[in-house]
């Protein structure tokens, strides 16, 4: 499965890849653009990217249950149906943007969704008793998780989302956060399936790499809320079935410290386009915080609070806290009594 789960990275990062450098030029004259508000030219860059991704998993998911013998055939079905579900949502998004409200509404409930059609035909994909660091398994939240998945995945979903706002963060992120998964869940002797599963994140860590090499500084593709939604999300439901859920918490604590700003500033629920003033302003090429009290905060306003950077030089300290997470989150596992 090892070989399989390589076989899956490289081939999934070469087609995305190879499918967005060829698409790019037609998705700008179909007027599937935004504008990088981030450079001083403010240049066009085809959206959207995340519909290859998505699709790319999709369709691998689909042909390989036909594959599969139970229990891995229902564990598959669970998470493609977690990647239509999200792909959708955020197909939908991206074409005509909706508001906060409803956006955080369908976020939770795509995990109600995923359970209500596991129930249905009786497909247990998760265990109600995680493990912490240095205390082991705990049970007393068994009747209480069930109502946290669809919390989760609304957290993963929009974390994931809200990180997508300089040039190659989330898909960096997104690489490393499935890598890391992957290789730790060989080790998780209470994973289950533990190449299944790391199969799983080998397969999105591909399509994550894909989408880096077109969306990497300076972009030329966006990854769109169908890239970035489905892809959170997913590591959400990968991180419940691995049984991994406080690892991937530390994994991810960048995306969730930025979106606790953006929501503890605010103190609302909104949409990006709603904002009235954005988190920064650019001016002659550097990037500074915006020091109104109606713009958001976020992790690229507290990082410009001293001094003005180049967007590069932000982009550089996102990878870089996406490097210490992981680091964080490997000694997290290490001191787990599994």
């Amino acid at each position: 499965m090892l070989f399989a789960s390589i076989t899956a990275f490289v081939v999934a990062a070469t087609f995305v890849s190879i499918a967005l450098y060829l698409l790019k030029d037609m998705f700008i004259k179909k007027g599937y653009y935004g504008l990088d508000v981030h450079k001083p030219t403010n240049p066009k860059v085809a959206e959207m990217g995340g519909l290859v991704s998505s699709f790319f998993v999709i369709f691998v998911l689909s042909a390989l249950w036909f594959y599969l013998k139970a229990p891995l055939k229902s564990l598959d079905f669970v998470f493609d149906l977690t990647f239509v579900y999200y792909t959708l949502f955020g197909l939908v998004d991206d074409l005509s943007p909706l508001n906060g409200k409803i956006k955080l509404f369908l976020s939770l409930f795509g995990g109600v969704f995923v359970e209500l059609v596991a129930e249905l035909f009786d497909i247990k994909f998760y265990s109600p008793r995680p493990f912490l660091p240095l205390i082991g398994q705990i049970h007393g939240i068994y009747t209480l998780y069930p109502f946290l998945i669809p919390i989760a995945l609304a957290i993963t979903s929009n974390a994931y989302n809200m990180y997508d706002v300089y040039n190659g963060t989330l898909s960096f992120a997104s690489i490393a956060n499935y890598l890391l998964i992957g290789t730790l869940v060989i080790f998780d002797l209470d994973s289950g399936y533990p190449a299944f599963f790391s199969f799983l994140a080998f397969l999105c860590a591909g399509v994550s790499l894909g989408l880096f090499i077109v969306n990497r500084y300076p972009s030329r593709f966006f990854l769109g809320d169908v890239g970035s939604l489905p892809l959170g999300a997913a590591f959400g439901m990968l991180a419940i079935m691995s049984h991994l859920e406080i690892v991937s918490a530390i994994a991810i604590m960048p995306m969730l410290m930025n979106g606790f700003l953006v929501f503890a500033s605010a103190k609302k629920i909104f949409e990006r386009h709603e904002i009235k003033q954005r988190p920064v302003i650019v001016e002659n090429g550097l990037i500074r915080a915006n020091p109104s009290k109606e713009a958001p905060m976020s992790l690229a306003n507290i990082l410009t609070s001293r001094k003005p950077l180049t967007e590069k030089q932000i982009i550089i300290r996102y990878h870089l806290l996406s490097i210490i997470s992981i680091i964080l989150a490997i000694f997290t596992f290490l001191l787990t009594p599994w």
